[in-house]
């Protein structure tokens, strides 16, 4: 039997369903509520993007590079603390950073694709070229984009180059209002691209200025080639923003031959965007144009070895946390190298004051002046410097000046030789040490007792000798008369001059040329050779300044520390380069940085100054020995060669 539902049943069944219906729609409220509450937080950071310029190490230890920090629209944030930058170094933070903001401008390539596909024309008979030529006319002549000097501006077509590095907006203005394209597809939209990424390879002119490439064109068929992947590469290399910019109705950016021109605007920090006639393209010169202003950093390296290092900057904040880009950057760093300034080969302490003690005689001290060098070519503070005495530490610097020691001599008592040796410590921890220097320390004590009186014996008995002799000569003078002046020479039978039995004494040696285990012998512009240079002890600088060396080169192609020569412990001469702008030659070949080392015979160039090199002893030749072409060692011959 059927049964029918009264009003009241169905009255009380559509209550029960309000109510279940109201409670899901509770629940389903709580769950949303609670799902808000909890992403929040992560809803209310700010998406940023922070890019980093290649950096700059010329003054290493600091670096330098400049950081963009944009929105999600891709518009500058300014105004951003120090506090809120940090840097990865290695991986390894460096919290310590100077920042400030500074305006370095925009570099801008803008690349329009003239192929067919601009050809096209609206119901008004305007050309899609026409529109975009009107929109960046448009960009042009914004007050902010008409700043001269400020940006450096590249427009290139499918025809080619048009304007390159230009410094005014309107030579672009100029040159695209009187372009008439000729719309041929003669090029592939991608090698257009590529082709152009070329000027952003040119160095920028200021230091830091941002690189920006809007490409406009017509949705492009995905090459077989697929040269996408050096587009990218090439764009990281050099830090360029890619914009790409479809030309043609709203659909086109949906196709999948966009794909690729999306994955090019995100991997390099742009946007890929559809050309709206009516709106133009203002928004995206606003974005560019307020890229002017670069956040500045710098910071003082950890680096200590020689090599590849890479560099990352982090943001933080209010409602921001974001990480660059990867950039490497090389680097050589050695240890410094510390010399010698003409160190003594000899201390005499010597007195006529017997009163004086041992350690009172005089000298008491002696003055060590060192030269500190960095082969890297990246000078930098010294934090410490020691001076080292027969292996121990007997003197330490931690406050400048780091180049000179006073060596107290008062308590070496007797005579002997000694080593020194100089260590000393740069601000990135790395030492350097001199070679080892013997100096021989001599202590003449004066007489004492009746040994004080034999220099004044001496002298009476010395007296009275030239009085003596004076009388035995005036008796034998007069006794042989003229006989004795006769006697002196005699005649030369052919010349009629008298040849005197007394020879030339030969010129007494310097000290330096006795001591000297090589020679520099100077050159003039004739070949002359001039007076022999003496190399002597570990270190030997070349250079203009007389306080670095004993001989001085008065020339205008010599700097002041130009060259320096290293007796090695095994034996011959290393000569390297200290940075000079002439430089230094070694058989009309220039030195490397490492230094070459000396053979006797080579020619020496110091700038203009010329030197033969040459040891006391020259090397033997050289023997030529001729081996038979077949075997080293002879065969044994035939039973007919035997024969024969």
């Amino acid at each position: 039997m059927q049964t029918r539902s009264t009003p009241l049943s169905t009255a009380c069944y559509n209550v029960h369903m309000c109510g279940k219906l109201r409670a899901r729609w509770l629940f389903l409220t709580w769950i949303l509520l609670a799902t808000w509450f909890i992403i929040y937080p992560a809803a209310a950071q700010v998406r940023v993007t922070v890019r980093i310029s290649p950096p700059t190490t010329n003054q290493f230890p600091q670096v330098t590079l400049f950081v963009a920090v944009v929105d999600s629209t891709g518009r500058y944030i300014p105004g951003l603390p120090p506090s809120s930058f940090s840097v990865l170094e290695d991986e390894s933070p460096i919290s310590e950073v100077t920042i400030h903001e500074k305006q370095v401008g925009t570099r801008q390539v803008y690349v329009i694709n003239t192929t067919s596909g601009l050809k096209l024309r609206d119901a008004h008979g305007r050309t899609r070229f026409d529109l975009v030529r009107q929109a960046l006319l448009d960009w042009w002549q914004l007050p902010t984009a008409i700043i001269y000097g400020i940006d450096d501006l590249s427009l290139v077509t499918a025809e080619g180059a048009l304007v390159t590095h230009s410094k005014s907006a309107a030579d672009l203005a100029s040159t695209l209002t009187h372009l008439t394209p000729t719309f041929e597809d003669n090029i592939s939209g991608y090698d257009l691209l590529l082709r152009s990424l070329d000027f952003t390879t040119d160095p920028v002119p200021i230091p830091g200025m941002p690189t920006h490439l809007i490409f406009i064109t017509p949705l492009l068929l995905t090459p077989r080639d697929l040269p996408i992947a050096n587009v990218m590469s090439l764009a990281s290399e050099t830090g360029t923003v890619l914009y790409p910019v479809l030309v043609g109705p709203p659909e086109v950016i949906e196709q999948p031959e966009a794909e690729p021109l999306r994955q090019l605007a995100e991997a390099t920090g742009g946007q890929l965007l559809l050309f709206d006639p009516s709106q133009g393209l203002n928004h995206l010169a606003d974005q560019i144009l307020a890229q002017r202003t670069q956040y500045q950093l710098t910071y003082t390296s950890r680096a200590v070895t020689s090599g590849t290092h890479q560099i990352q900057i982090r943001v933080t904040g209010d409602e921001l946390d974001a990480l660059s880009n990867t950039h490497n950057f090389e680097i050589d760093v050695r240890p410094p190298e510390v010399t010698f300034i003409q160190p003594p080969d000899e201390i005499v302490r010597q007195t006529d004051d017997s009163t004086l003690t041992l350690a009172d005689i005089p000298p008491t001290s002696q003055t060590i002046r060192l030269l500190v060098t960095f082969p890297d070519k990246h000078p930098r503070t010294i934090n410490a410097s020691q001076f080292v005495v027969d292996g121990t530490v007997i003197s330490q610097c931690t406050e400048p000046p780091f180049d000179m020691f006073e060596w107290d001599l008062s308590g070496y008592l007797e005579t002997e030789t000694h080593t020194i040796q100089v260590i000393i410590e740069d601000s990135l921890g790395m030492q350097g040490s001199s070679i080892a220097h013997s100096v021989g320390i001599k202590v003449l004590t004066p007489p004492r007792g009746l040994a004080a009186l034999k220099p004044a014996l001496g002298s009476i008995l010395a007296a009275f000798a030239v009085i003596i002799a004076g009388i035995v000569l005036a008796v034998v003078m007069i006794s042989m008369g003229r006989q004795r002046l006769v006697s002196v020479g005699t005649p030369d039978q052919t010349t009629g001059r008298i040849k005197s039995p007394l020879r030339r004494a030969g010129l007494r040696r310097r000290s330096d040329d006795l001591h000297a285990e090589a020679h520099l012998i100077p050159i003039d512009a004739l070949g002359t050779e001039g007076e022999a240079v003496p190399l002597t002890g570990t270190d030997f600088i070349l250079g203009s300044d007389p306080s670095l060396t004993p001989f001085p080169l008065d020339d205008p192609s010599v700097a002041g520390l130009h060259a320096r020569l290293t007796r090695q412990a095994a034996g011959g001469y290393l000569l390297r380069d200290q940075g000079s702008v002439a430089g230094t030659w070694i058989n009309y070949e220039l030195v490397p940085d490492e230094g070459r080392k000396l053979k006797h015979g080579d020619l020496v160039h110091i700038g203009r100054k010329a030197f033969r090199f040459r040891l006391p002893v020259p090397p033997p030749p050289s023997e030529v020995r001729i081996r038979p072409a077949n075997d080293a060692q002879p065969s044994t011959p035939t039973s007919q060669e035997s024969a024969t």
